[in-house]
């Protein structure tokens, strides 16, 4: 007897529908009470962002930079995450002295703890749910940004925070949306209450309670977003600005994001011919910071007399003017890119930073490029702004100590410029500053004290100086045309009142195959050096304090004895395609040149320190001489009243036993402290092949951007 086909096939029907309807009920009942696996993604994270937040970070495929050699992201409970450079990094020699340092002892002092709670709770995740969920794949993996408030801005003025508002955005796979889901049910939250951790619906937010931290943490989710923070408020408004709110503008669509990160990191993809890039996108707004405020309130100072540095720095910056700084890092093998702009309040502008920081772009091949093909390949630095000259020296002029620039204008009132006499330094400054063009080019280079010596009296053509860590360093200014005249007569006027700036002798020093010789100024109360030294060449007027430098630069500038310039080097022609045509401003380090200038100012402060510098102990005798009068002679009126036998005996050694006693009072020694910030300088230039910063400056904005490359 045949079997009943069709009952069987009616059967396997039967047996299908149910189980097609079982399978689309289940579906039904996820979509329901756990999550819409169709429901799509989040357009763009960064829309999710609160216009003016305070800091953001933004970071894409994180994982992969931590990937293993397999290009998997597996966490161990014995080690932190590394990026895929690191065994690279850590087998070098700059990298075994960088880590002495206090900065990265300090870094891993404060972050490593931090870290490792991280990884920790992530394996401890992994764990209970039995590797249905890793939070370095579902929860990392993609997309991660953080923003948040340094001010609550829902008060007017806005009020300080004690701890920064902040919001972590990250995209997840299917499986945390899943477990999103099953977080709201009543059951899940029960067991989780178990456990320590209580979770409280807010409206659309989580409220969730973890054992051992204080206060509660807030979370929510849209598509496949997952929004994590520590402020219900900056939680709400991200929410706002996903679900369409008109009452809320999204940071990515600022003029601060645009400008900032999206146009700079788009030109820089086209010409490295890298997208999408490996990008760490940042922004901060620094003036939130009240530590920060307070910095910038008092640094740079331009009346701190300890630091001309300082004074001078003070003219070109002002910290507290800087509204916000936004760029992106960029990883590349071997290269690290940095790119954005710093947006200025104009408003807070000196007069010399009004007229700084609107300098024209010009085409780099009229200025930068000429420039450059002077600079030695041995030098550990150059910089070259277009700024108006003789406002640069006035700004120079100006921070300048009182008594510093009393003996510059009393010698100056002993001199004739242009066959007129001069009535101070800054009128001397102002018929100077009409031959510049508005440009300045500076060389650094490691100093080797000039030995050679005079064959007609078997010494030293330069004394020994007074000892210093200064380098030597060049100042090259462009001619404006018709006006080499008026830098040929400064250099003649020099040499003409030699006397009267107490130089003596006066060199001159020849240079192969060129006419005109090196002007050099001899002193040996220049420390360092031992001179001045300058030269008016074709359309440049160059002043240093060493005449071999500015020989070796007209060297390199014509070729001579095959000098080779930095334009000429490997690692120029690595970066030289991302310079723009047109620019103002640009600066290039070279690590290994840096090297031995750091030696020398090690040494040379260390040798410094154990007694009082020279030049400090003639700037200060005067004061000193005035207490000891006072507490010790005050019968004596003055100091020509005094007998000679005690002025030059007893008196004198009081005054170098106060001096002595200022010097230790001034903390002009060097601590342990400083000799290792000059160590870590050191390491950081050993992991440096070469390095550039490029600037585009505007009275409200500094654009900029720079690559390193590295040497491991």
């Amino acid at each position: 007897m045949k079997p009943k086909k069709p009952k069987a096939r009616k059967l396997w029907k039967t047996l299908g529908v149910t189980f097609l309807v079982s399978v689309l009920l289940l579906l039904l009942a996820v979509v329901a009470f756990v999550f819409n696996p169709l429901e799509g993604t989040l357009r763009d994270v960064r829309d999710a962002v609160p216009r003016e937040v305070d800091f953001f970070l933004r970071k894409q495929a994180l994982t992969a930079d931590l990937a293993d050699d397999n290009g998997k992201f597996q966490l161990a409970a014995d080690e932190l995450p590394k990026p895929g450079f690191w065994s690279r990094l850590t087998q070098t020699e700059g990298w075994n002295d960088l880590q002495k340092g206090p900065l990265v002892a300090g870094m891993t002092a404060k972050y490593e703890p931090v870290l490792k709670q991280v990884r920790d709770a992530m394996l401890q995740v992994q764990r209970d749910s039995s590797g249905f969920v890793d939070l370095g794949r579902d929860l990392a993996s993609t997309e991660i940004a953080v923003s948040g408030y340094f001010e609550d801005k829902t008060k007017q003025p806005n009020q300080p925070l004690q701890e920064p508002w902040w919001c972590l955005y990250t995209r997840v796979t299917w499986r945390i949306r899943a477990a999103w889901g099953l977080a709201s049910w009543s059951l899940v939250q029960n067991q989780l209450r178990s456990q320590g951790v209580d979770i409280q619906a807010e409206g659309d937010l989580l409220a969730v309670r973890l054992p051992g931290m204080p206060g509660q943490i807030y979370a929510a989710r849209r598509l496949d977003c997952i929004l994590i923070g520590n402020s219900k408020h900056l939680l709400e408004q991200s929410l706002r600005l996903i679900d369409g709110s008109e009452r809320e503008q999204p940071f990515g669509q600022s003029a601060r994001y645009l400008e900032g990160i999206t146009q700079p990191v788009e030109r820089w993809s086209s010409i490295n011919s890298d997208n999408p890039p490996n990008a760490l996108e940042f922004s901060v707004a620094p003036n939130a910071i009240d530590g920060f405020r307070r910095f910038s309130a008092s640094w740079p100072d331009e009346n701190n007399k300890d630091s001309m540095n300082e004074r001078v720095f003070a003219s070109f910056l002002k910290l507290a003017g800087w509204t916000s700084v936004t760029g992106a890092f960029l990883f590349e093998p071997e290269r690290l890119s940095v790119l954005g702009e710093v947006v200025l309040n104009s408003h807070m502008h000196t007069k010399f930073q009004q007229s700084f920081y609107k300098a024209e772009k010009q085409a780099r091949s009229e200025w930068l490029d000429p420039f450059l093909r002077m600079v030695p390949q041995d030098a550990c630095a150059a910089a070259a702004l277009r700024m108006p000259a003789g406002e640069f020296l006035r700004a120079m002029n100006g921070a300048m100590l009182p008594n510093e620039k009393s003996l510059l204008n009393d010698a100056a009132r002993n001199c004739t410029f242009q066959k007129q006499p001069l009535a101070d330094s800054a009128e001397l400054i102002e018929k100077l500053s009409i031959a510049f063009l508005p440009r300045t080019g500076f060389v650094f280079r490691h100093n080797e004290p000039d030995k050679s010596i005079n064959p007609d009296t078997g010494k030293q053509w330069i004394p020994d100086p007074l000892p210093s860590p200064v380098p030597q360093i060049a100042w090259i200014f462009w001619l404006r045309p018709g006006q080499k005249v008026v830098a040929d007569e400064f250099v003649d006027m020099l040499s003409r009142h030699a006397a009267v700036f107490r130089f003596d002798p006066v060199l001159h020093l020849k240079i192969d195959g060129l006419p005109d010789p090196v002007t050099e100024f001899v002193s040996s109360q220049i420390p360092g050096t031992g001179e001045l030294a300058m030269i008016v060449f074709s359309d440049f007027f160059v002043m240093s304090n060493s005449g071999p430098l500015i020989k070796d630069i007209l060297r390199t500038r014509y070729s001579s004895k095959g000098a080779r310039s930095m334009v000429e080097s490997e690692s120029y022609q690595r970066i030289e395609r991302e310079l723009p045509k047109e620019l103002n401003g640009f600066v290039w380090m070279n690590g290994q040149n840096l090297i031995p200038a750091l030696d020398k100012y090690r040494s040379t402060s260390e040798a410094l320190a154990s007694e009082p510098d020279p030049g400090w102990m003639m700037e200060n005798r005067p004061v000193a001489e005035r207490e000891v009068q006072r507490e010790r002679y005050p019968q004596y009126p003055s100091l020509a009243g005094m007998p000679p036998n005690i002025r030059n005996g007893e008196f004198a050694e009081y005054v170098t036993q106060r001096l002595n006693q200022m010097w230790a009072k001034a903390g002009a020694s060097l601590t342990a402290g400083d000799l290792a910030n000059v160590d870590q300088l050191k390491a950081m230039a050993k992991l440096i092949d070469a390095a550039y910063l490029r600037l585009d400056l505007e009275n409200n904005y500094i654009r900029f951007q720079g690559k390193v490359l590295t040497r491991f």
